[in-house]
């Protein structure tokens, strides 16, 4: 995991300069930032280095414990702190002592709970590593949809700025014939009232281009400003080329999905816990070995030894232990049904992607033919008021037809564009954007 952190953070410095010089991003220069320098990617990886000292911690009681003691006593009396080793020497007494001893212990048999738990320390290590994924897939999605945002806001501002500018050339044009009596004051209200909206709509579009570039900073992990309001970005925003039904989807989403996977290794995690609860009633075997210096100061004496021992442990009854079992057993069967539940959700998710799909791709393909239609449209009003032979409210509702189109337009190629990040993220290959 360091050394993916490693490559994503050299390919964002090459990319770093296209980004400072206000060059054009892609999508892959965004994906590529956002995948290097958001915070919840970085804290994500915390938790998967987090999880392999969590092995290493559980992989560490196989070895040998060695502990150091050392204690000095000062008493009203003085007490046999050795004790008589036969009938020809005596006890030691003293009223103030002192000793040390280092002592290992070799855990021997622990009732499986030893590698138990370093099974359970890998597959929580697996669950950080899939909740890593699970945030870039957050991340892609999230960056994929912003930046088509705002091709699709570019777009519409396009339309209405030229929508605006088209508005203030017939306004000059409706002013000029009202003030020498050739049209009606009506006519010029008609327009000025739908220059007004049509320059809300343009301030409002603005706004929302504002936002939209704010996300995509957020998501990038700018901590300034380093984007402007309005980021110029690789376009236009167009139908991508989706081939769905080829493929297992449910068989790639188990795969691929952290979800399925997290859930996965739940189970795996309660059956392991089940086990270590178990190992706590059984026997255990440590062997043990040390050294052991005591000193007396009144009478002054010290004496050396060594021991080695082996301890057996039965634990005959305690209540708990049973308890904690039984609540093993219990949170096994509920990691089952939690996988059965997220399988269900991955087949769920597959067909509404493929439904979005198939509606959004309908929209765009409906959509564009109106276009055509809308442009002509008010291109043949356009004309027959420039000739005398339309009205002026025509050439507004033709031309109100042509930007609602556009309009229209436009949020089906982000509806579809949308639909196949869900699709992609159903079946767990959002990964493919960053190829």
């Amino acid at each position: 995991m360091r050394s993916f952190s490693i490559i994503f953070h050299l390919v964002f410095l090459i990319y770093l300069p296209l980004v400072a010089y206000g060059e054009p991003l892609t999508l892959k220069e965004c994906l590529t930032a956002a995948l290097s320098n958001n915070p919840a990617v970085a804290e994500a990886r915390l938790n998967v280095d987090a999880g392999e000292q969590g092995v290493a911690s559980a992989s560490g009681k196989h070895y040998p414990r060695l502990s150091l003691n050392a204690n000095v006593a000062e008493l009203e009396y003085p007490v046999p702190y050795i004790p008589a080793q036969s009938t020809t020497i005596p006890a030691h007494f003293s009223d103030y002592y002192a000793s040390w001893s280092a002592q290992m212990t070799v855990p021997l048999y622990q009732g499986g709970q030893i590698v138990n738990g370093v099974d359970l320390a890998t597959v929580r290590k697996n669950i950080q590593e899939q909740g890593l994924f699970l945030t870039r897939n957050e991340i892609i999605a999230n960056t994929v949809n912003t930046y088509n945002k705002i091709l699709q806001l570019q777009k519409l501002r396009e339309a209405s700025q030229a929508s605006v500018t088209a508005l203030e050339e017939q306004h000059k044009n409706a002013q000029l014939l009202f003030n020498v009596g050739r049209t009606a004051r009506v006519d010029l209200l008609k327009v000025e009232v739908q220059l007004a909206n049509e320059q809300q709509r343009l301030l409002a579009l603005d706004e929302a281009l504002k936002t939209a570039a704010a996300t995509l900073r957020f998501l990038m992990g700018e901590q300034s400003n380093a984007l402007p309001a309005t980021p110029e970005l690789v376009g236009p925003l167009v139908m991508p080329l989706v081939t769905v039904g080829v493929a297992d989807e449910l068989a790639s989403a188990r795969a691929g999905r952290p979800e399925y996977r997290i859930a996965s290794a739940g189970v795996a995690e309660a059956e392991l816990s089940k086990k270590i609860a178990t190992g706590k009633m059984l026997p255990t075997v440590n062997a043990s070995a040390g050294y052991i210096d005591q000193y007396g100061f009144n009478p002054r004496y010290d004496q050396g030894s060594w021991f080695v021992g082996a301890t057996l442990s039965i634990p005959l009854f305690e209540r708990s232990l049973y308890a904690d079992r039984a609540r093993e057993r219990l949170l096994q069967l509920r990691a089952e049904q939690r996988l059965k539940t997220v399988e269900n959700q991955l087949r769920l998710d597959i067909e509404t992607a493929l439904s979005s799909l198939a509606d959004s791709g309908n929209r765009v393909t409906t959509a564009e033919r109106v276009v055509e239609q809308a442009g002509e449209s008010f291109r043949i009003e356009q004309e027959k008021y420039r000739l005398g032979a339309g009205a002026m409210v025509d050439l507004l509702l033709a031309q109100a037809a042509d930007i609602t189109a556009v309009a229209n337009y436009t949020q089906a190629l982000y509806d579809y564009n949308a639909a196949v990040v869900a699709y992609r993220k159903a079946t767990g290959t959002l990964e493919e954007y960053l190829k």
